[in-house]
């Protein structure tokens, strides 16, 4: 008896293995399987990269007031840029939440707009940074006794928009001429382009991202690749770069927030929003320089793995390779690398580095405060009807990243 139900187990044991074995071996009943079933982690990246970027956008509307109040474009370029990929990140999401392609709609019209923004929205994500860090490192140590006039401002908003637009500009207009593919669906991320594995693609799409960051990085780090790197061997010129960046602006905050807490003039609540916005772009920059250097080297890798061919536009648009270049591909999330399922995650995170620099300031909280007033939450939340009171005046113009950093240093100093 006993025999006979070792003999009944080992047999159901052999039978599942041999059902595993044979749904592993048959593509189709495995694709068929993840087509149809749920997808709990799928789900949960669906639900907190809207909310996250949501709530993160929303919030950003404070730290773009008090940018454009001070005049500030590139930083105002880089909220809006954010603020517009999250708004297609959320879009996607919802459009596409799913692995059932059955039911998904072929994105005609919009996927047709979006492959055209994907890329130049990316590169004025980098170039922005670039502008603001260049911007600033003319100006380390000085502090202006006024206020930059009117002319001053749009001076320096005509120099950073000549850096931050023209590649993105003829990013677009060159799309038409090297996408090998209308466009590619993919599950969560939406509208995708494809572009001709020929040098255009490295040239004018992947390059420029990666070079505008690491130009940012010497400006944000005092420290130029052909100086103190030279004699970093190069795996270690990476860590090297971002520990340079990282001290550089924590020394640059140090050094001039002392000479500016006592003085409440428009000068100096410029100069402050200056050295804030230095601070939160090195603090970008830490965390997205090697980003950056691994997404390049991720699409030189993916590149590799196909044959380069020589650019031609009639090749392109008119010779069918593999497919006819009006087919519209569709990807189910088990399809797509985990690096590119992802990605929007960094513009998501972009909007808790802006508004924890500028949307925790005086300022910023009362701007949330007078919100919240204005569409009824004071009925629920009597509180936000009173004014906060102001305890220390020189708090006034600090985002809580710096009060934190203030108060911890005091409290091992014993003061």
């Amino acid at each position: 008896m006993f025999a006979g139900r070792k003999l009944a187990a080992i047999a159901t044991l052999i039978f599942i293995f041999a059902v595993v074995a044979a749904a592993a071996q048959d593509p189709s009943s495995s694709v068929l399987e993840r087509k149809y079933a749920p997808n709990p982690s799928l789900q949960a990246n669906v639900a907190f990269r809207v909310l996250f970027a949501l709530v993160g956008t929303a919030l950003c509307w404070v730290p773009f007031r008090l940018l454009w109040r001070n005049g500030d474009f590139a930083a105002v370029v880089l909220i809006l840029d954010v603020a517009l990929m999250n708004f297609f990140t959320v879009l996607n999401a919802l459009i596409w939440r799913g692995d059932n392609w059955d039911n998904w709609w072929t994105g005609e019209g919009l996927c047709d707009v979006e492959v055209y923004l994907a890329m130049p929205l990316e590169t004025i994500y980098a170039a922005a940074i670039f502008a603001v860090v260049y911007q600033l490192a003319q100006h380390v140590r000085l502090t202006r006794a006024s206020a930059m006039n009117r002319k001053e401002r749009t001076r320096r908003a005509l120099v950073q928009a000549a850096v931050i637009f023209p590649i993105p500009l003829f990013q677009a207009l060159f799309t038409w001429f090297d996408l090998a593919q209308r466009y590619r669906i993919g599950a969560v991320v939406g509208c995708m382009p494809v572009f001709d594995n020929s040098w255009p693609r490295f040239v004018v799409y992947d390059s420029p991202n990666p070079l505008f960051v690491m130009a940012s990085v010497p400006f944000a780090s005092k420290c130029s690749t052909s100086g103190c790197l030279v004699s970093i061997p190069p795996r270690q010129v990476l860590i090297t770069t971002v520990v340079l960046t990282f001290k550089r602006f924590r020394a640059f905050s140090k050094s001039t927030r002392d000479a500016l807490r006592n003085s409440n003039t428009s000068a100096t609540r410029a100069n402050r929003t200056r050295f804030r916005l230095y601070n939160m772009t090195a603090s970008i920059l830490v965390v997205y320089f090697p980003v950056s250097v691994y997404f390049f080297a991720y699409n030189v890798q993916q590149a590799a793995t196909e044959s380069l061919k020589p650019y031609s536009y009639r090749r392109i648009h008119w010779e069918a390779s593999p497919y006819p270049w009006n087919a519209i591909l569709l990807m189910p999330s088990w399809t797509i690398p985990t690096v590119v399922l992802n990605q929007p995650w960094i513009s998501i995170a972009t909007t808790v580095v802006i508004v924890a620099f500028f949307g925790t300031t005086k300022d910023g909280v009362d701007m949330y405060r007078e919100f919240a007033v204005k569409i009824g939450l004071a009925r629920c939340f009597p509180k936000l009807a009173k004014p906060a009171p102001r305890v220390n005046p020189e708090d006034t113009q600090n985002s809580w990243t710096e009060l934190l950093d203030r108060r911890s240093k005091g409290a091992a100093t014993g003061r």
